[in-house]
């Protein structure tokens, strides 16, 4: 009787757990992404009434691929902001300077204020977008389009094909989506 307790309160557990938390995919619509900025101020999706979408890229201070891809990121908010894709960048470990020091909020505004980053740099509150959207590498980066019951998820992935910052990257990914939406 026991075992048939534990197993019903392990399944109902599990299941709450999974439907806690969706996971997105490319195809499905996501509501919305406020988090707090490296300007100290809450950055809101939805509040960006101009844009037509986002150009989402998830990167850290330290990463070696981030701080390669830097540049890139750059020429795509300078590219596409004016077009109504703005880059918008989330940190992963923005908001937990303890455990991950080099990479948390005060380091995050530290980086874009150096490199002058022309785009939003926003702290991922425990991880929630991160798992949302299956992060498991940085850089990546999530394009969205706006619609009228959030933000439609047409593509995550690399920016390009092209890891190293010495050479031109044949297949810009993340270009060849937003040039589809234009």
């Amino acid at each position: 009787m026991r075992k048939i307790i534990y197993s019903i309160g392990l399944l109902i557990f599990l299941s709450i757990t999974a439907n806690a938390q969706k996971v997105y995919k490319v195809g499905d619509v996501l509501p919305n992404i406020a988090l707090l900025s490296t300007s100290g101020s809450v950055y809101s999706l939805k509040d960006q009434k101009a844009a037509k979408g986002f150009i989402v890229v998830f990167m850290t201070p330290t990463c070696d691929h981030c701080i390669a891809y830097e540049p890139r990121v750059m020429a795509l908010d300078k590219k596409y902001k004016a077009k109504g894709f703005p880059v918008v960048a989330i940190g992963p470990y923005g908001d937990d300077p303890i455990k991950y020091p080099l990479d948390a909020m005060p380091e995050m505004k530290k980086l874009a204020q150096k490199k002058g980053f022309t785009f939003p740099y926003l702290s991922d509150d425990g991880f929630k977008y991160t798992w949302m959207m299956n992060i498991t590498i940085t850089p990546t980066a999530v394009v969205l389009q706006k619609k009228p019951n959030g933000f439609l998820i047409k593509y995550i992935g690399r920016i390009d094909d092209e890891q190293d910052a010495r050479k031109v990257p044949k297949n810009k990914f993340v270009e060849q989506q937003v040039n589809k939406m234009l």
